[in-house]
């Protein structure tokens, strides 16, 4: 038997006129969308007993009698009716309340498909409760997560989105968002970062959300292994930690350069939390550089291939490729493969880095062939191989190496960066 279609803040409202509590009304939400008592239970951490205790009450309250799924197909019958038939003004409020912050215009969109259907399958079917989208700086982790949120927006009450650039803490990102769910209503006094992530986490539970936090590495510390957060940002692992473990109908979202430990820790099929490590454009590359008005496209693919697809490096190569080559990729290529734009950006990603780190790049840079780790403790014998293995796992948090079977090697544009403006 197939749900009715019956927006959640429907239900919150008839669930006020007949006096049905939160905790019933969390079941009631689930029943509604084809949940089975032992799915509910699961989801919300109670027994079954305790399920159908709640869906018997709620049973009561809308005076409806018969025994067994007989009950809730007159429920669902019953709350459809009244749904079908509330004024059209009512019909406005079941849109999703929307807050896009300032997130950026994504109407110049390259091919992402399969990337936003996997993305769409974790929120929507698999229902993930924490999803980090990573990858390098400028393969587009933050047009990809608008665009997502575009095309599945409908299916939530609320949808938030929200930039981290400016590295906002905790208790002042928690603030805002609570500020914005509660839209003016009057809130208890949250005295702590525990309760404000617990009042979160509630109306996480009572509404579909989905909350898009962009760039956390903003929050993460430099100079250090990946993952490591700014001195009194630390309270954040304890906000992913809870929204990843404590039942909820909602989706927090977030891109980041570094994976987290949380996510490390706690990803996999049987958990819902996942990860998409976001690699180069495909065919939207040639549409990118097609729009840039270059020619020499025999040479194109060479192109892509040394920038690995990252979308804004290939943008910031056009620049001169254009101004200095007349369009030319052939030209360009015969002189080099990376400009000053491409350089100073490569060289801000490498900034981050701890010294162990950047010694292992320097090392890899400077080899034809991929590393392995034997060959790495023999050059860098100073070195211990827990320090070599941490920073290795690290710099693979970042997505600075690449791994085949026969060890770690770099994209062409950062070897042939490091090499030029960092030799060991």
């Amino acid at each position: 038997m197939s749900a009715p279609v019956i927006s959640h803040n429907f239900l919150k409202t008839i669930a006020q006129e007949y006096h049905v509590s939160n905790a019933e009304l969390e079941v009631l939400s689930l029943a509604m969308h084809g949940e089975s008592t032992a799915a509910i239970a699961s989801q919300l951490s109670i027994s079954p007993d305790a399920v159908r205790k709640r869906l018997s009450e709620v049973y009561q309250k809308f005076h409806i009698s018969g025994r067994g799924p007989v009950k809730l197909n007159k429920l669902q019958q019953l709350l459809l009716k009244k749904f079908q038939e509330k004024p059209m003004s009512q019909e406005i409020n079941r849109q999703p309340r929307i807050d896009w912050g300032n997130a950026p215009d994504v109407s110049l969109f390259y091919d992402r498909t399969e990337e936003l259907r996997m993305l769409s399958h974790w929120i929507l079917e698999q229902k993930c409760r924490l999803v980090a989208v990573l990858g390098i700086g400028g393969m587009g982790k933050t047009v990809l997560t608008v665009k997502l949120a575009q095309q599945i927006q409908e299916q939530f009450d609320f949808l938030v989105w929200r930039s981290l650039n400016h590295a906002p803490p905790l208790p002042q990102l928690l603030d805002n968002l609570i500020g914005t769910l509660s839209q003016g209503q009057g809130l208890p006094t949250l005295n702590t970062v525990e309760e404000q992530i617990s009042w979160l986490i509630a109306h996480l539970r009572s509404s579909r959300c989905l909350i898009i936090l962009d760039g956390i590495d903003s929050i993460l510390r430099d100079g250090q292994l990946a993952g490591v957060y700014q001195p009194g940002y630390e309270i954040y692992d304890q906000f992913f930690r809870r929204i990843a473990e404590e039942p909820s109908r909602s989706c927090v979202l977030f891109t980041s350069r570094e994976k987290i430990g949380v996510i490390s820790l706690l990803e996999g099929n049987l958990f819902p939390v996942r990860s998409w490590q976001l690699a180069g454009l495909g065919n939207g590359a040639y549409q990118l550089l097609a729009e840039k008005g270059l020619s020499g496209e025999s040479h194109w693919e060479s192109l892509i291939q040394g920038y690995r697809g990252n979308p804004l490096m290939l943008k910031l190569a056009a620049i001169t490729i254009q101004e200095v080559f007349d369009g030319n990729v052939t030209d360009f290529l015969d002189t080099t493969l990376f400009t000053d734009d491409v350089s100073d950006f490569v060289d801000n990603l490498l900034k981050r880095l701890s010294q162990v780190e950047a010694k292992i790049l320097g090392q890899i840079a400077q080899q034809q062939h991929p590393v392995c780790l034997p060959q790495l403790r023999e050059n860098l014998s100073e070195l211990s191989s827990q320090h070599i293995l941490s920073a290795v796992a690290s710099l693979s948090k970042r997505s600075l190496v690449e791994k085949s079977d026969r060890g770690f090697m770099l994209p062409p544009v950062l070897t042939e960066v490091i090499k030029q403006h960092h030799p060991t």
